[in-house]
């Protein structure tokens, strides 16, 4: 199994990465206090208290899925909103509301074959 690495793109824990032991099989995600990731109450207020969770699956500990919990300003997975469970995988972009706190998917070590998606570099596109 591998360890679930989160490493902070946007919001008040930019540039920061967090690391869950591969023993981890679910991730709360909030500003609430209880919550295992936990973002700024003040400063990332697009954030709900108990916004998204991410789960490992139980019957395959390498793939994992996230959804959002009700929140009001929603869940994004690689700019698309979530209503539902989705599958997460190595390399995707999880926002916490459109204007909120970005944060990077990982694994470590990645399952064999796992290899992030293509970034596009925005500065070779034309108008």
């Amino acid at each position: 199994m591998s360890k679930i690495i989160i490493r902070h793109l946007t919001g008040s824990k930019a540039n920061h990465g967090e690391e869950f032991d591969e023993k981890t099989s679910s991730l709360r995600i909030g500003r609430e206090l209880s919550m295992d990731i936990k973002y700024h109450p003040d400063l990332d207020d697009t954030v709900g208290r108990q916004h998204a969770m991410i789960e490992r699956d139980k019957n395959d500990p390498a793939k994992f899925f996230v959804k959002d919990l009700g929140s009001g300003n929603g869940t994004f997975v690689n700019k698309t909103r979530v209503n539902q469970s989705v599958p997460l995988s190595v390399g995707d972009i999880v926002q916490l509301g459109p204007n909120g706190p970005e944060f990077e998917f990982d694994l470590d070590p990645r399952p064999v074959g796992a290899m992030k998606a293509t970034r596009v570099d925005q500065s070779t596109l034309r108008p």
